[in-house]
Protein backbone atom coordinates (compact mmCIF):
# COMPACT_ATOMS: atom_id res chain seq x y z
CA UNK A 1 0.00 0.00 0.00
CA UNK A 2 1.23 3.47 -0.93
CA UNK A 3 1.01 6.57 1.06
CA UNK A 4 0.56 9.71 -1.47
CA UNK A 5 1.24 13.35 -1.49
CA UNK A 6 -0.96 15.35 -4.09
CA UNK A 7 -0.04 17.98 -6.36
CA UNK A 8 -2.65 20.68 -6.56
CA UNK A 9 -3.29 23.38 -8.77
CA UNK A 10 -3.97 26.88 -8.40
CA UNK A 11 -7.90 26.10 -8.48
CA UNK A 12 -7.19 23.13 -5.81
CA UNK A 13 -7.72 20.12 -8.15
CA UNK A 14 -5.39 17.11 -7.72
CA UNK A 15 -3.20 17.14 -10.83
CA UNK A 16 -0.43 14.95 -9.72
CA UNK A 17 0.70 12.66 -6.99
CA UNK A 18 3.83 11.32 -5.55
CA UNK A 19 4.28 7.54 -3.86
CA UNK A 20 6.14 6.83 -0.73
CA UNK A 21 6.56 3.51 1.13
CA UNK A 22 5.32 4.65 4.53
CA UNK A 23 4.41 7.97 6.17
CA UNK A 24 8.13 8.46 7.65
CA UNK A 25 9.45 8.96 4.23
CA UNK A 26 6.08 11.36 3.29
CA UNK A 27 7.05 13.01 6.39
CA UNK A 28 10.83 13.34 5.49
CA UNK A 29 10.31 14.63 2.35
CA UNK A 30 7.74 16.99 2.79
CA UNK A 31 9.47 19.03 5.54
CA UNK A 32 7.46 21.62 6.46
CA UNK A 33 4.71 21.20 4.07
CA UNK A 34 3.30 17.77 5.32
CA UNK A 35 -0.38 17.63 5.53
CA UNK A 36 -1.23 14.56 7.51
CA UNK A 37 -1.19 10.52 7.16
CA UNK A 38 -2.74 9.33 3.74
CA UNK A 39 -1.65 5.93 3.56
CA UNK A 40 -3.18 3.08 2.49
CA UNK A 41 -3.68 3.83 -1.58
CA UNK A 42 -3.68 0.89 -4.38
CA UNK A 43 -1.58 2.15 -7.45
CA UNK A 44 -1.36 0.56 -10.68
CA UNK A 45 1.96 0.24 -11.57
CA UNK A 46 4.92 -0.23 -9.21
CA UNK A 47 7.15 2.97 -8.32
CA UNK A 48 10.06 3.65 -6.31
CA UNK A 49 8.72 5.37 -2.66
CA UNK A 50 10.33 9.13 -3.76
CA UNK A 51 12.26 9.77 -0.47
CA UNK A 52 14.21 6.38 0.01
CA UNK A 53 13.80 4.53 -3.01
CA UNK A 54 12.21 1.53 -1.90
CA UNK A 55 10.03 -0.21 -3.80
CA UNK A 56 6.41 -0.11 -3.64
CA UNK A 57 4.23 -2.91 -5.45
CA UNK A 58 1.44 -1.45 -7.29
CA UNK A 59 -1.67 -3.94 -8.87
CA UNK A 60 0.35 -5.32 -11.49
CA UNK A 61 2.25 -7.27 -8.72
CA UNK A 62 -0.32 -9.13 -7.62
CA UNK A 63 -1.95 -10.09 -11.11
CA UNK A 64 -5.45 -10.59 -11.91
CA UNK A 65 -7.70 -11.38 -9.11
Amino acid sequence: MAHLQFIEDAQGDVVDYVVFCSDYCSRFHAAGEYKGWNGCHEISVSEPCAECGDPVAGLDEWGEM
